[in-house]
């Protein structure tokens, strides 16, 4: 591709990603407003769509000089998502050469994140009195842009040969045990959501009389908190380890609850319970103990006996980064008010998965059960180089599985049973015993040496060989 179209490509896939996001979110800004009892209009829907997309960006704000660091994780999602379909998009028209095609989308989309994040900070309204640091916004929007275009190039092109020769085995199927260990945690936290929107409807409907006590008003409170939904499941899950969480001076876990002064009158917030939970919700400590023996059975799968731990390491430590930054990003300042700051303790949930769900997948991945092959039966196929005058080495391909090895031993053996059966039942020639006795009783008779040999030089006289003497 020429270098004019290649620049066009990358120009369309970083603009584009960052027209289509901010496009995406000035329908849901001008729906909140207009819902809320105010009027709305095109300009007014276009200005506070820029907020709501720096906030999708992660990047803190400041409401009339308090800072609000909670932001919603599902209009992130929608960030990520847009960039990894430009990025898939814009390496696909350039080749899918991963060397000279993957840097250069990556760049192009998250720089434009960044700089664009940092001109709509500039930009923000004084009217709306919000504020956003230029240095958060430049990091914010490259690094949620990268993420989503990592992705996406990831997706359509192939990574070369050479670089993952270098990566080992085992750390493929222990990322997969990671991505079934995250699913695994985030189903048991929605599973604790519903339950509590279950349990406390009633408070949910009080804080809704209280807040948006009308249709529409209660349709803008609903798509708000659909926003922070995946912010309440990622809670819901540090619930399930353990750690639980903390809103302004309340305290919520499977072992204590501290609530609030006062309830509050946002939805989602008024899922918190006020008192102790019983004590057989400590069962739910078992959703993450089995999360960890099924991270276990699928490391199990690695052919490698020795390669089985070390992708139960690699499965826990990436689910612990994991869980610890989601659970940053759930959390943060609420604007000094009474339920500030909110809190996921990142650090106490990754202790939890590494005890709750690494110990049981190490466990599970390094016992060895019985008749189970040596690391020596799952070497690498490697033929050794034969000497001068060998046969040739034939690379027969060692069997890769339990069931394979057993396979190969019951066919040697029985191929040894018939070898030596057809030993023990071919005849043996009597006349044929006899010959071979006659010849090794019958003396050998002197070779008569050849006539060059007869005469033998000895100080320059030629002596005459003696057939007598030798004879004698």
């Amino acid at each position: 591709m020429a270098g004019f179209d290649r620049l066009q490509v990358l120009l369309s896939a970083a603009m584009g990603t960052v027209l289509v996001s901010y496009a995406m979110l000035v329908p849901a800004a001008a729906f909140v407003m207009a819902t809320g009892g105010g009027g709305v209009s095109l300009d007014a829907a276009f200005a506070a769509a820029i907020p709501v997309w720096l906030a999708a960006h992660q990047i803190p704000l400041s409401l009339g000089g308090q800072p609000l660091s909670v932001l919603p994780l599902l209009p992130t999602g929608l960030v990520v998502v847009v960039a990894s379909l430009g990025a898939g998009w814009a390496v696909k028209r350039l080749g899918c050469r991963f060397r000279a095609d993957a840097g250069a989308v990556l760049a192009s989309i998250a720089g434009a994140h960044a700089a664009v994040a940092v001109l709509g900070s500039a930009l923000l309204p004084r009217a709306a009195a919000v504020d956003a640091a230029p240095w958060a916004a430049m990091v914010g929007g490259g690094l949620v842009a990268g993420v989503g275009a990592v992705i996406g190039v990831l997706r359509r092109c192939a990574v070369p040969a050479d670089l993952l020769a270098r990566i080992p085995s085992w750390v493929r199927p222990g990322l997969h045990a990671a991505a079934v260990v995250l699913l695994g945690l985030l189903l048991s936290g929605a599973v604790a959501v519903t339950v509590a929107l279950a349990v406390g409807a009633p408070a949910v409907a009080a804080a809704y009389g209280g807040l948006a006590p009308g249709f529409w008003s209660g349709a803008g409170a609903t798509l708000l908190a659909l926003g922070y939904l995946p912010n309440a499941i990622v809670a819901g899950t540090s619930w399930v380890l353990g750690p639980g969480l903390a809103v302004g001076t309340g305290t919520t876990s499977i072992f204590a609850t501290f609530p609030p002064a006062a309830p509050s009158s946002f939805p989602l917030l008024a899922l918190l319970p006020s008192v102790t939970p019983p004590a057989w919700t400590l069962a739910v400590l078992l959703a993450p103990v089995g999360t960890g023996v099924l991270a276990g059975r699928v490391c199990r799968r690695v052919p490698s006996v020795t390669g089985r731990v070390p992708a139960a390491a690699v499965a826990v430590a990436v689910t612990a980064l994991v869980i610890g930054l989601l659970c940053v990003l759930s959390g943060g300042r609420l604007a000094a008010g009474a339920f500030d700051p909110v809190s996921v303790p990142a650090g106490l949930a990754m202790a939890s998965v590494l005890l709750l769900v690494g110990v049981p997948a190490l466990l599970v991945a390094g016992v060895t059960r019985r008749g189970e092959p040596d690391e020596a039966e799952w070497a690498d196929d490697t033929p050794t180089d034969a000497g001068d005058g060998d046969d040739p080495v034939v690379d027969v391909p060692r069997p890769r599985t339990v069931a394979e090895l057993v396979a190969e031993r019951e066919r040697q053996a029985a191929e040894a049973a018939e070898a030596e059966a057809a030993a023990a039942s071919e005849p043996v020639e009597v006349a044929d015993v006899a010959e071979e006795a006659e010849d090794a009783d019958e003396p050998v008779e002197p070779e008569e040496p050849p006539a060059e040999a007869a005469e033998q030089e000895t100080d320059g006289n030629v002596v005459q060989f003696d057939r007598r003497r030798r004879r004698t």
